[in-house]
């Protein structure tokens, strides 16, 4: 099993590009061109800090992929399994998934597992998800009476025996800034959310993860919020006590992704990705996932999503408020392989 930190990881997504660069540069030298680009350089006023950021900083993202959990239309169920309590083990700093488990939730917690219903059909992963998180919570003493499912079929919840899905909207407006909502009613039905989003594009915001799968579901008017990208509509949202009081974790199901033209998913634009992303942080996760997505881009020949700085707006506009970073060197990527 090999780590592979973000930096490393990013360092290999430009190399394509850093031969080019390298390319014109020797071929300026070669022309005597550019002899003097040092003068060109501004002043540094400060010595730059180059210093190692403390872990204790830092958002811990395990990003694990499995080939082998994709066969066709198939998904190998246990070793499914084995990958999210992997994931929660090295997240944790645990030796045994109930410990993990324990450590994110109390014994008296009612716990929501988030999925999205928007290419679920096509996706075809969250089925078997919601039975191996359910499953692995039981292992670990929560009961699926504590458990309940949101956006996953009816006939799933039925099979597993988890606590009813509640359906509606919990009556006054919530107040954040840019707006005003009635909130789900199901915020009040439980204490702790387990966030699933699929891994995809988002033809207005860019991209669609952790954070959006949270904003844009939670409140009653989701329409309203999307100009200028979704930003910072979904990030504010989120910040919105009764959700971010009770996200306590974070699994991208990137079994299957979308690197274009999503949220609506068409097979051209799908990929066995075979991968989860888990984090305790859905900034730095989402960043992550954008640059997994960028990456599949990239091999394709197509433009990578975000602005010039690299940035998905509401990503960065949720960083800039505090839900996490989106900052590389304040995210320590886990690479899980074998």
């Amino acid at each position: 099993m090999r780590f592979e930190n973000r930096r490393t990881f990013l360092k290999r997504l430009g190399q394509a590009g850093l031969v080019a660069v390298t390319e014109r540069l020797l071929a300026e030298q070669a022309s005597g061109a550019d002899q003097d680009s040092a003068a060109t350089l501004p002043v540094l006023q400060t010595r730059p800090d180059t210093g190692p950021i403390d872990t204790f900083l830092k958002s811990t993202v395990v990003h694990i992929r499995r080939p082998e959990v994709v066969d066709r239309q198939s998904i190998h169920a246990h070793l499914l399994r084995e990958m999210i309590e992997e994931s929660l083990k090295v997240l944790t700093d645990t030796l045994r998934p109930s410990d993990a488990w324990n450590r994110l939730f109390g014994s008296d917690d009612v716990i929501g597992i988030k999925f999205n219903h928007v290419g679920a059909k096509e996706l075809s992963s969250t089925e078997v998800m919601a039975a191996q998180l359910v499953a692995s919570l039981g292992d670990a003493g929560f009961p699926p009476a504590r458990i309940m499912l949101i956006e996953a079929p009816a006939a799933v919840s039925a099979s597993l025996a988890t606590r009813p899905e509640v359906l509606g909207w919990s009556g006054g407006e919530v107040p954040f800034v840019g707006g005003s909502e009635e909130l789900a009613t199901v915020l009040q039905e439980i204490t702790a959310i387990i966030n699933v989003p699929f891994l995809k594009t988002h033809n207005i915001a860019g991209m669609t993860g952790c954070l959006k799968n949270l904003s844009h579901a939670l409140i009653r008017r989701p329409g309203r919020y999307h100009d200028q990208a979704c930003a910072p509509y979904v990030g504010n949202i989120v910040a919105i006590p009764q959700i971010r009081s009770k996200l306590r974790l974070n699994i991208v199901n990137a079994i299957r992704a979308l690197y274009r033209d999503g949220p609506n998913v068409r097979p051209e634009g799908m990929w066995d990705h075979a991968g989860l992303i888990v984090s305790r942080d859905p900034v730095a996760a989402d960043a992550v996932g954008l640059d997994i997505i960028n990456d599949r881009r990239s091999r394709l020949g197509l433009e990578p999503i975000g602005n010039g700085s690299g940035h998905v707006p509401h990503i960065h506009a949720a960083a800039r408020i505090g839900l996490g970073t989106d900052d590389q060197d304040y995210i320590e990527l886990r690479e899980m392989k074998e």
